[in-house]
């Protein structure tokens, strides 16, 4: 399914389409809302179906500040590409080269903060998920590892430090 939204206010038009592919009902949804919210449609509303996106402030920091701030806000679960960051981006803040865009998301990437996806034509990215400490129940040992073949394995000790009780 394929979804285009036309946004006119004054002599400002916008427009932007959505695509269905990959995607249930209710991620769709939320991103429409998230499109609608960042182009300020809800604002003026006593109750906004989503919080508007508008309301933060994008203009502190440097620019992969400013991008990472956006993405926790704007795409918390979800795979997004770099053309769409670009777009939703720029309905709230300054427009911005898509290779700019493509650059700091390798860079967040290289850093941890995003997982990455896809081929480089098809190439998608998301926040990584922190997993806290408390989460792991028990600590793994790795110290009795049982090798599923038949080979032999040799291995050489470089160094022993004994100590006496």
């Amino acid at each position: 399914m394929r979804i285009r939204i036309e946004i006119e206010d004054n002599s400002l038009k916008s427009s932007h389409e959505f695509e269905s592919q990959n995607m249930d009902g209710e991620a769709l949804r939320d991103r429409i809302i998230g499109f609608l919210s960042a182009s300020g449609v809800f604002e003026g509303r006593k109750e906004s179906i989503a919080p508007a996106t508008s309301a933060r402030d994008y203009s502190k920091g440097t620019l992969m500040d400013r991008l990472e701030d956006f993405i926790r806000h704007e795409f918390t679960n979800t795979w997004f590409t770099t053309q769409e960051l670009r777009e939703r981006y720029e309905t709230v803040a300054d427009d911005i080269k898509l290779s700019t865009v493509s650059t700091y998301l390798s860079r967040m990437n290289h850093d941890g903060l995003l997982d990455k996806r896809g081929n480089r034509n098809n190439r998608q990215y998301r926040l990584m998920e922190i997993v806290e400490p408390e989460m792991i129940s028990q600590p793994v040992s790795y110290t009795h590892l049982t090798l599923p073949t038949k080979a032999q394995v040799q291995i050489s000790v470089v160094a022993v430090s004994l100590k006496k009780k």
